[in-house]
């Protein structure tokens, strides 16, 4: 049996990884605005309003499965928002999986919070929900967050056509067995 309670809120080493929540809109808004932080999505920076939408889709996958993306701040400063990540079912191109996600503020880029929310993801994903794979969506030039699905065992798995006009997305995977193996 799952013990769902235990992924809300979870501690890393330097971070606190809890359930996303829709109160969470203003620091959601600053992080998913900022022109920075969407270098690399196709659709640019998101409004208010369409944040807003997004949230409430994140936040109601904690209510429909009992886990999702979580709001990642410091252990320190609890009520600082660094950003948000984790894993939740998507659908990726022609099938359905668990996706993990990561967006930070640009201000802590290079501290390795993202590497360090990511593993706690995969912990999340293979230890305490026995999922078999999760997959990573991430466009071709946006090396830094390549790097960091490697960093953390992911391989490139396939490729995705999701935006017209432009090159195709990758898809990065681990198996559950694959992160069992790096553990030892």
């Amino acid at each position: 049996m799952i013990d769902y309670a235990s992924l809300s809120p979870l501690k890393t080493e330097r971070l606190l990884l809890r359930k996303m929540e829709r109160s969470d809109i203003d620091s959601a808004a600053i992080i998913h605005g900022d022109p920075a932080t969407n270098i690399h999505n196709p659709t640019g920076p998101r409004s208010r309003e369409t944040t807003r939408v997004l949230l409430d889709d994140w936040a109601g996958a904690w209510e429909r499965q009992h886990f999702g993306y979580w709001t990642v701040c410091s252990i320190d400063e609890p009520d600082q928002v660094l950003g948000f990540g984790g894993v939740m079912r998507k659908q990726i191109g022609d099938f359905s999986g668990l996706n993990i996600y990561f967006r930070f503020a640009a201000h802590t880029w290079g501290k390795g919070y993202a590497t360090e929310m990511a593993m706690a993801a995969l912990h999340t994903a293979f230890v305490v929900l026995a999922e078999d794979a999760v997959y990573g969506l991430v466009r071709p030039a946006n090396i830094p967050s390549r790097r960091t699905l490697e960093k953390i065992g992911m391989q490139l798995y396939s490729e995705v056509e999701d935006v017209p006009g432009e090159a195709a997305s990758l898809i990065y995977r681990i198996t559950r067995a694959d992160y069992l193996n790096r553990q030892n």
